[in-house]
């Protein structure tokens, strides 16, 4: 009996000092994905996700039924008048688009941004602008479109060209902070003749 309770206190003393070893592990232990996550902070993106060229391109030029566009017109609720309505009937119309891409190190596409312009044109003169898009298309998960930054227009309706600049900002963005950012911009100009002009950059 008096060997029992000497043992009794030792395995206590045994058993308090392997819970304490036990609570100082689970201490110092990080939690489950935090390795992972110190990792993924100071390592760089991806490299399926990084920019590592850019590009510019362009849609095959689109012809428009006059009365397409007419019925475009009417369906958008544009009021032209019987002038303009007389000069589309004799002229051609079209659809130009154009854009400027990222890729990545293999040749995937990661982002795009477009502009489109729709118009009528006689040979000369350019007898209908009324239809302007941009818009931005996004590939690789990671990336996103910030929105657009700026727009230049001149020319239109009754002038020998039409032309449209825009820019706009796509950021990488895994970690709540741009791990990289563009500012690609394109520059489309469209003439009454049929020619048509782009660039981009950024």
């Amino acid at each position: 009996m008096k060997s029992l309770r000497r043992r009794v206190p030792l395995v206590r003393h045994a058993f308090v000092l392997l819970l304490v070893a036990a609570l100082t592990c689970l201490t110092l232990a990080p939690a489950a994905g935090a390795e992972s996550t110190m990792s993924q902070k100071v390592s760089s993106a991806d490299p399926d996700t990084e920019l590592a060229t850019v590009e510019n391109g362009e849609e095959p030029l689109e012809t428009v039924s006059t009365e397409d566009y007419l019925a475009k017109l009417a369906q958008n609720e544009v009021m032209v008048s019987a002038e303009e309505r007389a000069q589309i009937m004799v002229s051609s119309c079209w659809i130009s688009t154009v854009y400027r891409g990222g890729k990545n190190r293999v040749g995937q596409w990661l982002w795009k941004y477009f502009q489109r312009m729709d118009y009528c044109r006689d040979g000369t003169r350019i007898t209908s602008a009324h239809f302007y898009t941009r818009w931005a298309e996004v590939y690789m998960v990671g990336w996103s479109f910030k929105g657009h930054e700026s727009l230049v227009s001149n020319g239109g309706r009754g002038s020998t060209q039409w032309r449209k600049r825009t820019q706009g900002v796509f950021c990488l963005v895994p970690y709540l902070q741009c791990i990289q950012e563009s500012h690609p911009w394109v520059d489309l100009t469209v003439f009454g003749n049929g020619a048509t002009s782009s660039s981009g950059g950024g």
